[in-house]
């Protein structure tokens, strides 16, 4: 082998571990399932009271293997996750089954404990942002959270010409390994395609180019249970 071809593949090499370094640096392990549960409530009782609602965070059996596994999952513990702990999380759910309010707080105490940034946007919002300075590519690898994913607006007008900017934005961050996480009310399946009753798609939406890329960026996770809001309302 020439020195060529050495120096070709050491420098693949140190790419690989620097990536490798930068994957883990999501990861916090010096915490304890208590300590992580007391950030998380305090955290989650802060967004409920910035919102008009004075109530504990309920834990109950529709969210507490899921906050578990996200203790797991902050503290890289690949044998006790059940999700890949390098990829970033879809988080779907009936609408007020509490998904937002999780993956909010789970993201503050994340960064809090990692020193990230992640960047919260609701998808309605995504097309403006997109159009300010810096657009796609002021996005492509900074850590994101896309609230509501599925409620944009899938179109616009570029100079006349109709582009889908939200599909362009998840091909940018799958190749440059931008770290997403979303909430959404819908499965993969209805992001990708409407369909009929017999399954015949109907109408592209994201299409399959852009889900097989959700596939790889996300672990697809359901958070069960009904409308935690009409509890909410009735605690005062």
């Amino acid at each position: 082998m020439t020195a060529t071809f050495s120096d070709f593949i050491n420098t693949c090499k140190q790419k690989q571990q620097e990536l490798d370094r930068e994957l883990w640096a999501f990861h916090y392990s010096h915490i304890s399932d208590i300590e992580f549960w007391t950030l998380l409530k305090a955290k989650a009782e802060a967004i409920m009271m910035q919102r008009g609602i004075k109530s504990t965070f309920i834990v109950d059996q529709y969210n507490k293997d899921i906050i578990r596994q996200l203790y797991y999952y902050l503290t890289g513990d690949v044998g006790n996750c059940k999700w890949n702990v390098h990829k970033g999380i879809y988080l779907m759910g009936k609408v007020g089954c509490g998904k937002s309010l999780l993956m909010y707080s789970y993201l503050s105490v994340q960064d809090y404990l990692t020193r990230k940034i992640t960047e919260t946007i609701h998808a309605k919002q995504l097309i403006e942002l997109l159009q300010s300075e810096g657009g796609i590519t002021g996005l492509r690898e900074r850590p994101l959270l896309i609230d509501e994913l599925g409620r944009e607006n899938l179109e616009m007008k570029d100079y006349g010409n109709v582009v889908k900017p939200v599909i362009d934005l998840f091909a940018i961050r799958y190749e440059y390994g931008g770290r997403t996480y979303a909430t959404s009310n819908f499965t993969l399946d209805t992001l990708e395609a409407a369909r009929d009753v017999k399954g015949k798609v109907t109408a592209q939406r994201y299409g399959n180019f852009i889900r097989t890329r959700m596939d790889e960026m996300f672990n697809v996770v359901e958070l069960p249970g009904e409308n935690r809001r009409l509890r909410w309302g009735n605690n005062g």
